[in-house]
């Protein structure tokens, strides 16, 4: 199991501008991916090989704004798969990802667990 604390990542609304002839990052994307490429560097994760399952830990409250958590799962596990810290972020290597808010830490703290494929046994989900 490995541990990783980065900044606050940028919403998925907030990763693109649009150019005249194409889409691309937005400042605010490539100030983040500075950032926390800094902060996931020093700490100096491992290079996990195969399947793994993602838990993503994100402040809560950090100003007034009403936020969708599911938006920022995305600039996050690209940045892992950028720096080679997770092989690829398909099914076939990402298993599984939770995405939950605290009101304790800063930015967001990400759990990484390696799975083997036979170990992997997905959540059953409570009907309704």
């Amino acid at each position: 199991m490995t541990v990783i604390t980065l900044p606050f990542p940028v919403s998925v609304n907030g990763l693109f501008a649009d150019g005249k002839t194409r889409r691309h990052k937005s400042q605010r994307y490539c100030d983040w991916l500075i950032d926390a490429g800094y902060a996931l560097n020093l700490q100096r994760p491992p290079k996990i090989k195969g399947q793994v399952i993602l838990h993503y830990l994100l402040q809560e409250g950090i100003d007034n704004r009403r936020r969708d958590l599911g938006n920022y799962e995305k600039c996050v596990t690209d940045l892992l798969v950028s720096h080679g810290v997770i092989e690829a972020d398909d099914g076939r290597i990402v298993r599984e990802i939770t995405l939950r808010w605290s009101r304790a830490g800063q930015g967001i703290q990400i759990t990484i667990i390696s799975v083997q494929e036979e170990d992997f046994v997905p959540r059953t989900s409570i009907a309704s």
